[in-house]
Formats: structure tokens, C-alpha cells, sequence
């Protein structure tokens, strides 16, 4: 007989991408009520970028009456953060390293801050929200920029470890492979990442947009070099998946970003690949699903680590 009033409180949820932001304003439910985006300049660094978030987050509000109302911001960064949930440890791809996020947040806005890796921020919020709700583990693996994971078990967001991600796109798994933003040679990323599928897609002369991967996958139904590419970007991205799954035993692992847009035929031919690697066992205790969070993943992530911060 009792239910929380939607209107109870506001929220404000960032998400930081390679070069990209999302800004949304949510209620006490996690339903978005007003949202906008921007992109920016890398190489100036994050200041210009986090005094822009203020203001539109200051934008935003107003409509909604709620200048002065937030209970907090969550926002969803691109890389490892601390243990404190306030800084940006490291962004490879920006090369920005040691951030502080929530500082700098703060004193721009008056507003408590929470920081969470993204994708981690993306497997909350399809616990709470999503697919994975009541669910004692779900795993989210995230193609955009680069290839990232995380992980909720029983509720909690894993962040165990040093840096508490799970960065399965620098798995090494491609013998003699290409050099990696990381600092490494042959992971995943180098092959399964949008500017490495959209490197293979010029270098086969095949237009990329919107998804690379389609794209790719579509000229492998007549081209036998793009098959040949299809089967190098399947077999390392389903050696990741299946070891995902096995070494951490998710019930669900959903696939998000690119990996949510492919065609039906892609998406079952890596899950197939994925199971073929993985424990066997898991094959009737597991399922590998696409997200249905769309773009606004990162988005729906700041705002429910907002809301499990500040109200619940």
C-alpha cells in the first residue's frame, strides 16, 4: 500500500564518453525528465568540459523547477575510478590521468557528486531498472569507444581489485596482434573497438555508418575478405565473453552499445562462439542477451548510482 512518490526528489546523471557528454535530469523512480548532450575538445583537458556539465545541468533544471533541488550527481566516467567514487584514475583513450571529478563537480554546481565507472554504472542500472532486476548476478559488456564490462552481484556493483574494472577489451588474446592504447599488444580492443572497426571498414572500402560491425558483417555475405575479417573480430570478442563468464559466473550478460544494434545472425553466431569456449555448465545456468538500454545507457547509469547514493 505504500510507493515512493516519483517527485519525491531529482536527480542529476552525466555520462562522459571519448570526446562526448550526456546530461540528464531523473526522478526518484530513475525515469529521465529532461536530457541533453554536447561534445568537446579532449586535448584542453576536463575543466572547460566539467564548467559545461554545470551549466547545462543548470539548463536543465530549470524548467523542472529543481535549481537548488538535486539530491546529488552521478556521474558514469570512461575508465577506473577510486575507491572513494571521486576520482578518474586513468582515461587512455583522452590520455587524462588522476581527475577529480567529484571535486571539481562540486564547486562548479553546490551538489554532492558520485563517480562510477561507466559500464559498471550500465550494469546497475539494468539491476535496478532493467533486465537484470531481481536477479543475483548481471554482467554488462559495453562496445563503443572500447570494450569494457561490469558487473552487479546480489545488488552491489563489483568493484573488487586495485581499480575495480573489468577491463575485458585488453584481454591479449591475438598472437602477434597490434599495439593497444594500453600499452599492450594484441587485446581485443585492437580489433573490437568502433576506430578499429572503422579502420577495417575503410581499409575493405565499406562504408561504416551507422555500426561498423553491421556494416562489416553485411559485406561478409558476399565478399570473402570480409568473411575472413568477420572471423577475426568474432573469435577474440567470444574468447573474451566466454571468459567473462567463466571466471565470474554471471546468471545474465547483456551486451551493450554496438553490440546491442547487430543483426540477429551476428549476435547468435558470437554467442554460440562465446558458449563453445566458456565451461560448459554454464550453457543452461546463464544467458547472453542484448541490452535494450539503447544510447542512453551511460546516462540511465549516472542516474542510478545517483539515486543508490544519495536517496535509496
Amino acid at each position: 500500500t505504500l510507493h515512493l512518490r516519483a517527485d519525491s526528489c531529482y536527480v542529476a546523471a552525466v555520462q562522459i564518453g571519448v570526446g562526448q557528454v550526456q546530461c540528464g535530469i531523473f526522478n526518484a523512480l530513475g525515469e529521465p525528465l529532461a536530457t541533453d548532450r554536447f561534445t568537446f575538445e579532449i586535448a584542453p583537458g576536463p575543466q572547460m568540459m566539467l564548467q559545461r556539465v554545470a551549466d547545462v545541468l543548470r539548463t536543465l533544471c530549470r524548467p523542472l523547477g529543481a535549481v537548488g533541488k538535486l539530491s546529488g550527481i552521478g556521474v558514469a566516467v570512461p575508465g577506473p575510478v577510486d575507491r572513494a567514487g571521486r576520482r578518474l584514475l586513468v582515461s587512455p583513450r583522452m590520455d587524462w590521468r588522476d581527475v577529480p571529478v567529484a571535486d571539481a563537480l562540486e564547486a562548479l554546481t553546490g551538489v554532492a557528486v558520485k563517480v562510477e565507472h561507466n559500464v559498471r554504472a550500465m550494469a546497475l542500472a539494468e539491476a535496478r531498472f532493467g533486465q537484470g532486476k531481481g536477479l543475483g548476478s548481471v554482467a554488462f559488456v559495453y562496445l563503443r569507444a572500447g570494450l569494457g564490462a561490469g558487473l552487479v552481484v546480489r545488488g552491489q556493483p563489483f568493484s573488487g581489485g586495485v581499480h575495480g574494472a573489468i577491463e575485458i577489451g585488453h584481454l591479449q588474446v591475438i598472437e602477434g596482434g597490434l599495439p593497444c592504447v594500453c600499452g599492450g599488444r594484441g587485446c581485443i580492443e585492437t580489433v573490437v573497438s568502433d576506430a578499429a572497426l572503422r579502420d577495417t571498414a575503410r581499409r575493405l572500402h565499406v562504408d561504416a555508418a551507422p555500426n561498423a560491425l553491421t556494416a562489416l558483417w553485411q559485406a561478409a555475405q558476399t565478399r570473402a575478405d570480409a568473411a575472413s575479417v568477420i572471423d577475426g573480430i568474432v573469435a577474440p570478442l567470444a574468447t573474451g565473453l566466454s571468459v567473462l563468464a567463466t571466471l565470474l559466473n554471471p546468471e545474465l550478460v547483456l551486451l551493450g552499445g554496438e553490440l546491442a544494434e547487430i543483426p540477429d545472425a551476428l549476435f547468435a553466431r558470437i554467442v554460440e562462439a562465446s558458449w563453445r569456449r566458456a565451461l560448459p555448465v554454464l550453457r543452461t545456468t546463464s544467458r547472453i542477451e542484448r541490452s535494450r538500454l539503447g544510447v542512453d545507457a551511460g546516462l540511465v547509469g549516472g542516474a542510478t548510482v545517483a539515486l543508490d547514493h544519495f536517496l535509496y
